[in-house]
């Protein structure tokens, strides 16, 4: 095979390489790569690269690219050439070494000047051949196919769960400090007791959660149960009649059901093409870049047939030899900014004629290409079975394109030229060209639509030498608004606004400095409005300045911690001015342009009607071989109803294929629920015999700071852990909830009381944005570390195994009622165990009325609690100073707390009062 090229090889202009520096999930990396490509676009070709066989150096290829840009990309694009070259030299595919040296470059080439990219190989599951929805068997395989596409989804969602719920045991026991048969019982280690019900609340079973368990005792810290991936779901391909769909017959809108809710569902309209649309689904792929090829003015067509005839001999070098029908899925791509600079609304007569001719021209040079590398390979292997089909319609393609336009003419005279040589020889390749959507392959090619797709806008990025993205308006969009007559700069000073404090509405240099502002600070404003995603951000006030927000604008501490502090409006802008100013220096949307001519010009997006993609869809995909494999887009939100009208819509403007996909659910979606008081539980369980039902009602709170009152009740408490004083001193909410705490250490070193001092910061923060107390007892208490010992001046905790644990108990047992955690015997954690005798765990004193001026702050009530008022001791601790012949009530004759049972009788052992016989009046 013969192989030259027209195009010159040796331009370096635009292939100026430069160092990029990238951030990728193994860290920093630095690349040669054009100076004019993104950092995105950089990225994508390394993506692609890292899936590169590693093929061995060869002495029967051509010999490594002859390119100053060969190194680029790691010498990946070089190799990628090289290894194609060689391989058609060792299939004898090319007349000699100058041939194959020749399609080499001409390769590279095509891949460093951004005409051209493959993606990268495919990984799809095909599924079984293509079912008749008419067949009696269609409903039972769209069931199976719905069933396996939600196990998929249940086994993604679960294992994610499950793992983090098990991990969640593990932790519970390895941050556990004490003896490791108790930290690993459910009944003695709250934590675990409290993760292990949640791990079973998820589905884990109980089995699961014992396993986890045995694992943390015996080491390990990390469940891990790998990438869980499910298993792919097999792409369902059916042969619908059109009219059936059109009409949504009850098979049709299963189909379309099952495609919105799996998204690899597709239906063709004609068992031909149904089959092409299965083989498509693992060809390799690539697109060419029409923009490279039109400026404007005049299109290369003889560069579109150079191109398109040497990926198609690309992609075949790439089909695997035992494939018998070898398709290809050659595209092109950049459509929507070639009309646009044309001056051509998408969707137009003239759009659509356009669209035609370029995929005609296409097809036609991909199958002349595969009817001359079949005069040298020999035909597809199941060619000889549709032969006369192919034929045919070689010449049906052939009479349909003999216009007098320049492109028909082109693609007839190629077709003629490929019916001649498929006669002969047969064709490679059963497909060509196709129409697909690849975001990775789009973005190797600088972000250029695939297909028939419309392009993103009139508005693009560029990237200054520093990394920052700045948006331009596409030269596109300048060169097509030429085009139509239209002056440019009013249509930028819209969508990219003015971007010049000096002047403006509501917002400029005379109204800030009214505020306050002075010059620094509207530079410094300025200098942020060429990159600012708006006008807020502009002007936040790590840009003007936070002692400026401060000092001039009155914010407070609390208002600089706030991410969401609005300065513009602190700075006395109302919402109406702020939307104001922000349209005329950001820019506004396309809509606010006042001409249908540069709308329908600029429409990119969501500003195309329905109608429209799909007529551009439909004329694309008249003249490609196989059937389009471009998704039709759903909102999250479109119910299933929305997919069989959107499949209706497609048959009717008549598209020969459609594949609904719908988008996926956002990352922070929560779907609204009711509160419930009581639920049942999840597993049936024998009914506990209660006297008390406490109900739990669990409240989602917003993520925001709950501020304490400026006057605050809390309490100190002094007390000495080991020897080393601390003090605490809690602040509470009016409701009486712990908001903050401060801990004081005495006479320790200066790091060591910081130390502690920004610890007890960082826990009312926590505090204050809704983390449970009880989440920081769990993961405090029996923390080990000195100091840590005897605790004296605390009347419920007497031994600590440190500081925290002292502290984390201490607030436990006041604000929980924790009494699990209070311990009467100073030696609890002693080596032995031992205890002093039963004395050291009495309370001191006899159980009597306290005044209650020794529990509520004189100052803080500011005296309103009278002094008469008292505690009747009825808590454990009054319980615990009685005497053991059981609890005692009040005496109704002398008030005392000493009214006992006595044979039967209730007497007061105060004053001798006996008000009734036990059990009666």
């Amino acid at each position: 095979m013969r192989f030259e090229t027209h195009t010159a090889l040796t331009g370096a202009a635009d292939c100026l390489l430069d160092v990029h520096q990238l951030e990728r999930s193994g860290g920093f990396t630095r690349t040669l790569a054009p100076a004019h490509w993104s950092r995105a676009r950089v990225e994508a070709w390394l993506d692609w690269a890292d899936l590169q066989p590693v093929v061995g150096a060869s002495g029967a290829g051509p010999g490594p690219v002859n390119h100053a840009a060969a190194p680029a990309l790691d010498g990946a694009l070089a190799r990628y050439a090289e290894r194609l070259a060689s391989r058609g030299m060792a299939l004898g595919l090319f007349e000699g070494a100058g041939d194959a040296a020749t399609f080499r470059e001409a390769l590279f080439f095509s891949l460093i000047e951004g005409r051209a990219a493959p993606a990268c190989p495919r990984v799809a599951a095909p599924g079984d051949g293509p079912l008749d929805l008419t067949a009696i068997e269609s409903a039972a395989a769209i069931d199976q196919h719905v069933a396996k596409a939600r196990s998929a989804a249940m086994l993604r969602d679960a294992s994610a769960v499950l793992g983090e719920r098990l991990q969640a045991v593990m932790d519970a026991i390895t941050r556990c400090e004490g003896d490791p048969a108790v930290c690993a019982d459910p009944r003695q280690n709250t934590a675990l007791a409290r993760a292990a019900r949640r791990a079973r609340d998820a589905g884990a079973s109980d089995a699961l959660i014992a396993r986890a368990i045995s694992l943390a005792r015996a080491g390990a810290v990390v469940w891990s149960a790998g990438e869980v991936a499910a298993p792919p779901v097999a792409w369902l391909t059916l042969s619908a009649e059109r009219r059936a769909a059109e009409a949504a017959e009850p098979a049709a809108a299963r189909a379309a059901q099952a495609g919105w809710e799996s998204g690899r569902v597709i239906v063709a309209f004609e068992p031909t093409d149904a089959e092409a649309a299965s083989r498509a689904l693992t060809a390799p792929r690539a697109a060419i870049d029409l923009r490279a090829l039109d400026d404007g003015e005049t299109f290369d067509a003889a560069g579109l047939i150079e191109q398109v005839r040497l990926w198609t001999l690309a992609l075949d070098l790439e089909t695997g030899d035992d494939e018998p029908w070898r398709p290809l899925g050659l595209t092109l791509a950049g459509l929507g900014e070639v009309l646009v600079a044309r001056g051509l609304a998408y969707g137009s007569a003239p759009a659509l004629a356009l669209t035609g001719g370029l995929f005609e021209l296409a097809a036609a040079a991909g199958l002349a290409a595969s009817a001359e590398i079949a005069a040298r390979r020999g035909a597809y292997p199941a060619f000889d079975q549709d032969r006369d089909a192919r034929l045919a319609q070689l010449a049906a393609r052939a009479k349909a394109c003999a216009r007098d336009d320049g492109l028909g003419q082109a693609a007839h005279l190629l077709l003629t030229s490929a019916l001649k040589a498929a006669r002969r020889h047969g064709l490679r390749n059963a497909e060509v060209t196709g129409l697909f959507d690849d975001a990775d392959l789009s973005l190797r090619l600088g972000a250029a639509g695939l297909g028939a797709a419309p392009w993103n806008g009139p508005l693009s990025v560029m990237e200054t030498a520093d990394g920052a993205v700045v948006r331009v308006l596409s030269p596109a969009a300048a060169t097509g608004l030429r085009r139509i007559g239209v002056d440019v700069d009013p249509v930028v000073r819209t969508l990219l606004g003015a971007r010049d404090l000096s002047d403006g509405p509501a917002i400029n240099a005379t109204a800030l400095r009214e505020r306050g502002f002075t010059d620094h600070e509207i530079a410094a404003a300025q200098g942020a409005l060429f990159c600012a995603p708006d006008l807020r951000a502009a002007f936040a006030a790590e840009v003007v300045g936070q002692g400026f927000v401060r000092d001039v604008l009155g914010a407070s501490f609390d208002d600089l911690d706030d991410p969401d502090l609005d300065v513009l409006a602190l700075a006395g802008f109302s919402p109406e001015q702020i939307a104001q100013a922000q349209a005329f220096q950001l820019g506004a949307p396309l809509g606010r342009l006042d001409s249908p001519s540069v709308l329908a010009l600029l429409a990119g997006g969501a500003e195309i009607p329905l109608a429209a993609r799909l007529a551009m869809t439909a004329a694309a995909e008249a003249r490609t071989c196989a059937p389009g494999l471009a998704p039709l887009a759903l909102a999250w939100t479109d119910e299933p109803v929305t997919a069989v009208r959107l499949q209706a819509a497609a048959a009717r403007a008549g598209l020969r294929s459609v594949w609904i996909q719908r988008a996926p659910a956002p990352d922070d979606f929560v779907l609204d629920l009711p509160l419930l008081a009581d639920e049942p539980p999840r597993r049936p369980t024998p009914a506990p015999i209660v006297s008390e039902r406490i109900i739990e009602k669990i409240i989602e709170r917003e993520r925001t700071r709950r501020r304490l009152p400026d006057r605050r009740k809390g309490y100190i408490q002094k007390a000495a852990v080991g020897g080393h004083k601390v003090y605490l001193h809690t602040g509470e909410y009016e409701d009486g909830e712990l908001g903050e705490v401060f801990i004081d250490m005495h006479k320790e070193g200066a790091a060591f009381r910081s130390l502690m001092n920004n610890f007890a910061i960082a826990v009312s923060i926590g505090l204050q944005y809704g983390v449970p107390l009880d989440e920081f007892v769990d993961a405090f208490v029996f923390t080990r570390f000195e100091p840590a010992g005897r605790v004296t001046g605390n009347d419920t905790i007497r031994s600590a195994t440190s500081i925290l644990d002292y502290i984390f108990r201490e607030l436990a047992v006041s604000y929980l009622d924790r009494q699990d955690l209070a311990n009467a015997d100073p030696d609890a954690f002693n080596a032995d165990g031992l205890g002093g005798g039963a004395a050291d765990g009495r309370i001191p004193g006899e159980a009597e009325p306290v005044a209650a001026s020794k529990f509520i702050s004189k100052g803080f009530s500011r005296g309103a609690a009278p002094d008469n008022l008292v505690f009747l001791p009825t808590g454990p601790r009054a319980r615990a100073a009685n005497a053991p012949g059981g609890e005692s009530d009040v005496c109704p004759a002398c008030g005392d707390l000493s009214l006992s049972r006595k044979a039967g009788r209730l007497v007061c052992e105060t004053c001798g009062a006996a008000p009734g016989v036990f059990g009666g009046g």
